[in-house]
């Protein structure tokens, strides 16, 4: 599931405390996600309101239904992006060592919905990370 972020700020009535900085993902379709936790741990510095965009993958959403940000901070459940000049430049901090990437236009789409994708990749029993690991560790 994809989504674009962006800061969210209230009114506090007179008198009240300062409304605190929060975060919405809103995916194409127009439903917003709202951030369990620290959101600015994920998003990191480069965050720009309107431009960030997020991959999440199933196991980083909250039982209902928003986006964990402990959940979110595994390896491989979310990947951060951000339009540069109408053009996506991918973000991450650490080092990975496998990138998937899901190629969708108005004539193709892959067989293969997000969520099978991940499972494939990185979870189940026979999966792509795993083989990458044992391959790297006999040679």
């Amino acid at each position: 599931m994809e989504c674009t972020v962006s800061e969210v700020h209230g009114l506090a009535p007179p008198g009240s405390p300062q409304v605190p900085e929060q975060y919405a993902c809103t995916t194409d379709e127009g439903d917003t996600l709202f951030f369990e936790g620290d959101a600015s741990v994920l998003l990191g510095a480069e965050f720009v309101t309107g431009e960030t965009t997020l991959a999440v993958a199933p196991q980083a959403m909250s039982s209902d239904g928003n986006i964990s940000v402990q959940q979110a901070m595994t390896p491989g459940a979310v990947a951060v992006s951000r339009l540069v000049g109408g053009r996506r430049k991918l973000t991450t901090t650490g080092s990975e060592s496998v990138l998937v990437v899901r190629v969708v236009s108005d004539s193709y789409w892959p067989s293969q919905d997000e969520a099978k994708m991940h499972d494939d990749v990185f979870v189940d029993d026979n999966n792509l990370v795993s083989m990458h690991q044992n391959r790297k560790n006999h040679d």
